[in-house]
């Protein structure tokens, strides 16, 4: 009787197709999640938001490192759940980071000052933690630092052939218009992409093609060339 061959595992720099909800740990707030049941369960439910499998090109950081690695040697279908400690997620809160500013540096903000406002001071993106006698106290920490976070994830897919790594990373890229629009021809060394009509008016078009034909020249062994065809009628 022949050996079954074994499954696929994750490796570096593979192209995976991943469903992840990340929690922190003390409190249970989703900090993150691909999928919309927990997404409504924890009451963070964005109605502008598409929830699915996000594509991971392992090694490039499109998530935290520490779920990367994680994500190594794991197979389609499997699931892990782990602990995520600051010094691999956002780091350890330092005190140098909360800072006293005068009241007054602050006249132009817009409403009043509260416990938990968002404040821009220098460029730098803080939080608001007390006001009073004048002062407010600013954290500059993220406001994940310190803490411990959870992570669950899944394998949905490895993707392996070319056309499959093309369409997601189209998908990534220009999600507001359905992939399967897009018409694509794939000829070595060229690959010629048609844009749907629905996706010409997309904000930001211009900006998502350029990183676009970066990413397909990495994804695709032997691609030299990304063309890009637009009709209008």
């Amino acid at each position: 009787m022949a050996q079954e061959a074994e499954s696929p595992t994750v490796q570096q720099n593979a192209y995976v197709l991943v469903d992840y909800t990340i929690k922190v740990k003390e409190t249970d707030e989703v900090v993150d999640t691909t999928a919309e049941e927990e997404a409504k369960k924890a009451g963070v439910f964005d109605a502008s938001r598409t929830y699915e499998p996000r594509l991971v090109v392992i090694g490039k950081g499109m998530l935290l490192k520490a779920v990367e690695d994680e994500l190594v040697g794991m197979k389609v279908g499997e699931r892990k759940m782990f602990e995520i400690p600051p010094e691999k997620a956002f780091g350890s809160r330092d005190p140098a980071k909360v800072r006293t500013i005068p009241l007054r540096r602050f006249k132009d903000a817009e409403g009043p000052l509260r416990v938990g406002s968002i404040v821009n001071v220098e460029g730098r993106e803080g939080v608001v933690r007390t006001v009073g006698s004048g002062r407010v106290q600013v954290d500059f920490n993220h406001y994940l630092a310190g803490k411990t976070l959870v992570c669950s994830v899944e394998v949905k897919s490895i993707l392996a052939e070319d056309m499959d790594r093309v369409k997601s990373l189209i998908h990534s890229r220009i999600p507001d218009a359905p992939v399967e629009k897009f018409e694509i021809n794939l000829a070595q060394p060229t690959i010629t992409i048609k844009i749907p009509e629905e996706a010409l008016l997309v904000p930001g078009l211009q900006v998502s093609k350029r990183a676009l034909a970066k990413e397909l020249k990495e994804a695709v062994k032997g691609l030299e060339k990304v063309v890009f065809v637009e009709e209008y009628a």
